[in-house]
């Protein structure tokens, strides 16, 4: 049986200490709440980053669509120009495409400009296959000569256009452009034009692809323009055919004949050799002289090089002609490089993104064209009438705000003058009476004053 008097002292004398039994016992649930608030506060913070990363991840997701979308077109763009010029079959279309993103993987070139190279092929005049064999011929030249892929399918299309060449001699022409350019001081894309420009003339003239190239450099070298090399030998060796008495009394004073025994015209080919080996025996300003004489004074100085450097032109002619493999061991250098495997990275991108954009490219195209319908319904309600109600009320409050706000302004002037401003001018006063009596006393032209001031006001500030 508990004790009376003690009962009676927790009662009336404050003996509890049950309730400081439950104080302690409050304050641990007052840690432990703590605690369990320092848990769930990461916890909390975590579930907003999901939240974040949730939000972010579907911005990616709507962009990443949006990226594969466009791809897709691009891609498509490029198919429907192949389907203009090589047809409607499907198992052709479907190689080619194959082709594109295949050569795209493997050179790191966008399968769209692959594709365009294999249409521009086609255009000028060989088959599917043989343009997508030109396709990967123009990669390797992209590659090797640091070109354009355009750029470089232009360059042998009228290389092997101009010299009525087939298909197959495309590595030839590389090779040779590659080989040179490594050797002399050009380079394939100044070489490569220049032969584009000048192949059908050397054609014609019967000159090969390494002969060419052999006449070109050396212009080259010196003047740092293939087209304008080309140029120069055009005008050149039309001019040692052409028979005019100036040509023909220049060419008969170093002892080289136009035409044969029997009186036939001489190829230009002929009569360049010729000229090249008379000039071995002339002084600087004969040289000069004749060559004025034969080409005229604008290309003189470029046609000089090539008729006074015969042993040069042999040189580089015979490199040419050794020249097979150069362009694939120079394409299998640059392609380990890390430029290119960036490329062929970012292009593997990209094709992902043609690949999944192909998958609904259809119904958002026509999504869109259902857009574009509402558009043109818009258009034909607006000008057929049917908002002119709108137009007309819009027109209407807009004239009378304009007619509201000119007799405002017209008004304005006459206005203020009846405005009383006595009021505000005496507060103003009042004001600046205020303020100076802050400085009552204090010359603030003085830097001591001026200090003085400063103090009366931060004082006044702090209050």
């Amino acid at each position: 049986m508990a004790d009376l008097s003690k009962t009676v002292a927790i009662i009336f004398e404050g003996d509890d200490r049950v309730s400081k039994t439950l104080g302690e016992l409050d304050t641990k649930f007052g840690a432990l709440n703590t605690t369990v608030g320092n848990i769930a506060a990461p916890l909390a913070s975590a579930a907003d980053a999901v939240v974040a990363i949730d939000g972010a991840l579907a911005a990616l997701a709507v962009g990443g669509l949006a990226y594969a979308y466009k791809k897709s077109v691009e891609f498509e763009t490029a198919m429907v120009g192949l389907k203009k010029v090589a047809g409607d079959s499907e198992e052709t279309l479907k190689a080619a495409r194959t082709s594109a993103f295949n050569l795209s993987t493997q050179y790191g070139e966008s399968a769209a400009k692959v594709l365009n190279s294999t249409t521009d092929f086609v255009q000028a005049g060989y088959n599917v296959q043989e343009s997508m064999a030109l396709t990967k011929a123009s990669m390797d030249l992209k590659i090797a000569g640091d070109v354009e892929a355009a750029q470089s399918s232009e360059m042998l299309i009228s290389i092997l256009k101009g010299f009525n060449a087939p298909a197959a001699e495309a590595t030839r022409v590389i090779d040779i452009l590659n080989e040179v350019s490594n050797k002399y001081a050009t380079d394939v894309e100044q070489l490569g034009l220049g032969m584009s420009k000048l192949a059908p003339i050397a054609k014609t003239m019967g000159f090969s692809f390494e002969e060419t190239a052999g006449m070109l450099t050396p212009v080259i070298e010196v003047f740092r323009s293939g087209p304008e090399a080309a140029d120069a030998l055009k005008t050149g060796l039309l001019k040692l055919v052409d028979n005019t008495k100036s040509v023909q009394d220049a060419l008969a004073s170093i002892g080289v004949a136009q035409t044969d025994a029997n009186g036939a015209l001489r190829s230009g080919k002929d009569i360049l050799q010729d000229v090249s080996i008379a000039f071995q025996s002339l002084d600087q300003n004969q040289k000069l002289f004749v060559t004025q004489q034969l080409v005229g004074i604008e290309q003189s100085a470029r046609m000089v090089q090539v008729f006074d450097n015969l042993g040069k032109v042999t040189e580089i002619t015979g490199v040419a002609m050794n020249s097979a493999g150069s362009a694939a061991k120079e394409v299998a250098a640059r392609m380990a490089s890390s430029e290119v495997q960036l490329d062929r990275f970012k292009v593997g991108f990209e094709n992902l993104g043609i690949t999944i954009g192909d998958k609904f490219r259809e119904s958002a195209t026509k999504a869109i064209a259902g857009g574009n319908e509402i558009m043109s319904a818009f258009s034909g309600l607006v000008s057929s009438g049917t908002f002119d109600p709108v137009f007309d009320a819009l027109s209407g409050f807009s004239t009378k705000l304009y007619d509201y706000l000119k007799i405002i302004a017209k008004n304005l002037p006459a206005a203020f003058e009846k405005v009383d401003f006595d009021g505000l001018l005496d507060a103003l006063g009042d004001l600046g009476d205020a303020f100076g009596s802050w400085f009552d006393g204090i010359d603030l032209t003085t830097v001591d004053g001026l200090a003085e001031g400063l103090q009366t006001l931060v004082d006044i500030i702090a209050g």
